[in-house]
């Protein structure tokens, strides 16, 4: 039976004892902002300590521990929440009646509501939606994680608005088409316990009101803000007029929408690694940041001019050609614009054999255009200063993130029977070198002995007849993300032989599944661990006497528990990517 996991998010403690007060008994995630940072296990509980401050920003965090953890089913939690003796059980049954239900609601009792919203059992409306608060959300968290679902930080306690985010976030799921279910059954009960947020019917309250109105629906803000302000009438009369009320929740739709916008243009879709780091990217950055809806050239264009402006500064991720008509309308309209980097294409297509001048040209004309350039790693933007001087002095680096979440860390690898897999992505593309990792395979089945299997992911290439000539190679092609994990879970060793990379996030995604790792030194990855050795480490790309080397070595001594612990997750996080993103975007507007 699957468990249910707590995410409870508090403010100041020196233990885990709120576990045993709240009497939550199962698997919990225990988020605590205080004047420290760190992390321990304890039993049941993972205690993690942060100086970052705000409910949602708080929630979205233990949401991401609750992700690498492997939790099915989650519900929020506050420190004021004193759950049933059967909670874990009511929930789960829940969630098996209602197979198709992404997100359930639960009755909490509390001083406010003394019965369930609905009598029975059933999809949860708008409406109604708008009385439930926090704790009484539960959900699965594939689903959440599929829809790119989370707390929006601008809101509740701690946030600029301090209050509706539970609102903003169910208001969110239907949006992205989740099945949300009410299931009117009591899990627990609220302590006597000061508010840390109200403090009244005063203009604040209706500005932050307001503003969460219009997060929710734009177009229901006027009826929602009107029909609050006769409900509550009798409430705040004595402070402040009905009127005054309008007009207060009027500023915070203004201040709302005066908040900083960006604009992320660039594939997010297509399931190439470029496409891959802006969809992670995007899903990182602030949840009013724009981003491109339309696919078809001419609507995409417009949808490019149209909200270009609309923003405060717009990010393009990739190379398009129809990034140059996107730059030059930035510039038209004074919106700074920053030119992401994930590779060089002109020399690329020189190394793969397939030159190509006009998208060469493209790319010197997005680099002559963009006001800010950035590479994928300090590698690549020390690379593209030598080799671009004339625009070295506008070229940083926003290294590529990793998500923690998509990968569970498993360095245990059970023994198989049969040839010993070793890994590598990048099919026949000359610069991935596989044809090299293939000549030292072939030195080591002949003179050590060895039984070794090659498999291969990625397109057709240039080196591809080459290397499926070789009777130990298994050559699959593009294949999807299910099939390439699966490759990862198979494999003894995965090798990144690049002559050019740069960044490479399969590497990272190895060592995740499990595998013993052996990268060239020209991977921008290797920044981001701390403990390479120099047996984990390719320094000629077209020596097999060294590669063979470095497999045999770590096919003996391994190398997987060593780099993982070199990882620091915190800081290689897509969330602090996106920070980062943002405290650019900030500099180069002023």
């Amino acid at each position: 039976m699957a468990s249910v996991t707590v995410l409870l998010s508090a403010m100041g403690l020196s233990d885990t004892s709120i576990l045993k007060k709240l009497k939550i008994t199962g698997p919990s995630i225990l988020i605590d902002q205080c004047d420290e940072e760190g992390r321990e296990r304890e039993e049941n509980c993972l205690f993690v300590k942060t100086k970052e401050r705000g409910l949602s920003k708080s929630r979205n965090m233990a949401l991401r521990e609750a992700a690498l953890s492997g939790a099915e089913y989650c519900i929020f939690c506050d420190n004021d929440v004193q759950y049933e003796d059967d909670y874990e059980n009511t929930i789960e049954s829940a969630f098996r009646r209602n197979p198709d239900s992404d997100i359930l609601v639960f009755f909490i009792e509390r001083p406010e509501r003394h019965e369930p919203v609905l009598k029975k059992e059933g999809s949860l409306d708008r409406l109604h939606s708008m009385k439930i608060f926090s704790p009484e959300i539960a959900f699965r968290l594939s689903s959440l994680k599929r829809a790119g679902l989370r707390m929006d930080e601008l809101f509740g306690a701690g946030a600029k608005y301090g209050m509706g985010e539970e609102n903003i976030f169910l208001f969110d799921a239907f949006r992205k088409g989740l099945k949300i279910t009410y299931v009117p059954i009591k899990i627990a009960a609220t302590l006597e316990n000061e508010s840390t947020w109200f403090k009244g019917y005063d203009r604040e309250f209706f500005r932050n009101r307001g503003a969460g109105y219009y997060r929710m629906s734009k177009w229901m803000y006027p009826l929602l803000c009107l029909q609050f302000a006769l409900r509550k009438r009798s409430l705040y009369r004595g402070s402040m007029g009905f009127g005054a009320a309008l007009s207060a929740m009027a500023a915070g739709k203004r201040e709302y929408l005066s908040e900083k916008r960006y604009f992320m243009v660039g594939d997010c879709y297509s399931g190439t690694g470029p496409a891959n780091a802006t969809s992670a990217l995007l899903s990182a950055m602030p949840l009013n940041t724009l981003s491109l809806k339309h696919r078809g050239k001419i609507l995409r264009a417009l949808e490019i001019m149209r909200k270009i402006r609309m923003c405060d500064g717009v990010i393009f991720s990739g190379h398009s050609r129809q990034n140059i008509l996107g730059m030059k309308q930035a510039k038209s309209a004074g919106v700074p614009s920053v030119y992401i980097m994930h590779g060089a294409v002109e020399y690329e297509n020189g190394i793969n054999r397939v030159p190509d001048e006009r998208m060469a040209a493209d790319e010197r004309q997005m680099m002559e255009l963009a006001d800010l350039i950035l590479a994928v790693s300090p590698t690549f933007e020390q690379w593209l200063k030598d080799n671009y001087p004339q625009y070295a002095g506008k070229i940083g680096h926003l290294t590529n993130g990793v998500d923690w979440s998509g990968f569970y860390v498993n360095h245990k690898k059970e023994e198989k029977s049969g040839p010993i897999s070793v890994l590598s992505v990048g099919g026949g593309m000359p610069r991935k070198r596989i044809i090299k990792i293939c000549e030292a395979i072939e030195q080591l089945r002949e003179k050590e002995g060895l039984d070794i299997r090659l498999d291969i992911a990625g397109d057709r290439g240039a080196d591809s007849e080459e290397i499926d000539s070789y009777a130990f190679v298994a050559d699959h092609g593009l294949i999807g993300t299910v099939e390439m994990r699966a490759l990862y879970a198979f494999s003894r060793i995965y090798i990144q032989n690049s002559v050019f990379e740069t960044f490479g996030l399969a590497p990272v995604e190895a060592l995740l599944s499990g595998c013993d790792i052996i990268i060239s030194k020209e991977c921008g990855v290797r920044e981001l661990f701390k403990d390479m050795e120099e047996t984990d480490i390719i320094n000629d790309t077209d020596d097999i006497s060294e590669i063979g080397q470095k497999i045999s070595y770590v096919l003996e001594n391994g190398n997987n528990q060593r780099l993982l612990e070199s990882l620091d997750r915190e800081g290689t996080g897509w969330e602090k990517r996106a920070a980062e993103l943002c405290r650019i975007l900030e500099d180069l507007k002023r």
